[in-house]
């Protein structure tokens, strides 16, 4: 008898379950190597910072030599005057936040970082952070040459406590308005914009003669960062010109305590030495030329 043919709805069966672990198989081989080859765990323990990461950390910066605060980013550290005395160049912020950078960034150049687009700390943070894993907390000494540089010393002067100033000061009309804000007419009485003393004005064609008219033993504030006195007045001194001596009241305590604004500059009194009388203007960013002590807790790393 002859037999019929009939559809075999099972054949194909194997030849789907052949491509289905085909497929899963090569998922599970591309699994892994993205993330065992490519993103590989860390081995043994915590994902530590690495050349590249991005590492956020949270700090207090303080000199070495008096371990006054000159930065932090908490806070809790910025209102605390007590535990924590600040530095002279300390400043208040609107929002303390914790500081992220890119390591190894600092080991590029200027124009390399431009290209790179990445955020740079100074040598001493850069290398201090490698190894360290999130919750770390590092205690980081930084000289000068992996922090801020060294000084520039033509930015450092001594000035004499009692200071010369001239009774007597000639310039011309422009020379006039620019420092008083005013033209200048004779007899005009104006006000020292330094000093904050009174000055009179005799005018000569083009030509402008300002008197300084302090009263002996008027107080004065230079820089508006100090007191001082006017401690005497002689009009016959220098052939006419006059002096106006100005006692500054300045001690051995205030050094790198009076940071002082001199137009767009600012400078530190760092020493007074009532011997020589004289104290010392140092221009230099107070960081510069400093050992810094920086206490550290990393908050996060990023794999880039």
């Amino acid at each position: 008898m002859a037999r019929h043919l009939r559809e075999d709805s099972t054949g194909l069966s194997p030849v789907w379950q052949i491509l289905a672990v085909v497929v899963v198989t090569g998922a599970l081989i591309g699994a892994f190597y993205y993330f065992y080859v490519q993103h590989p765990p860390p081995a043994g323990g915590p994902r530590r910072v690495e050349p590249w990461d991005t590492a956020e950390i949270g700090y207090v910066g303080t000199f070495a030599d008096d371990g006054r605060v000159f930065d932090t980013a908490y806070a809790r550290v910025a209102r605390d005057n007590v535990s924590y005395p600040k530095a002279a160049s300390f400043s208040w912020r609107a929002q303390w936040t914790n500081f992220s950078f890119d390591v190894g960034c600092a080991d590029l150049t200027p124009a390399e970082q431009q290209i790179k687009s990445c955020t740079a700390a100074i040598k001493g943070f850069d290398q201090g952070v490698r190894g360290m894993a999130v919750g770390d907390t590092k205690r980081i000494v930084v000289p000068p040459e992996l922090g801020y540089g060294a000084s520039d010393p033509s930015k450092i002067f001594e000035r004499p406590l009692l200071q010369e100033v001239p009774a007597r000061v000639v310039m011309n009309g422009t020379a006039f308005q620019d420092k008083y804000g005013t033209r200048a007419l004779d007899g005009l009485v104006v006000r020292d914009p330094f000093w904050g003393w009174n000055a009179t004005v005799s005018l000569s064609g083009n030509v402008v003669t300002v008197t300084n008219s302090p009263f002996l033993g008027e107080k004065v504030r230079p820089y508006g960062a100090w007191d001082a006195l006017v401690a005497g007045i002689d009009d016959a001194a220098n052939n006419g010109t006059g002096i106006v001596y100005v006692q500054h009241d300045l001690a051995p305590d205030d050094a790198r305590d009076v940071l002082a604004h001199d137009g767009s500059d600012q400078f530190i009194v760092t020493s007074v030495d009532l011997d020589k009388g004289v104290y010392v203007a140092d221009y230099n960013r107070e960081v510069v030329g400093r050992t810094l002590v920086f206490d550290i807790t990393i908050a996060s790393i990023i794999r880039k």
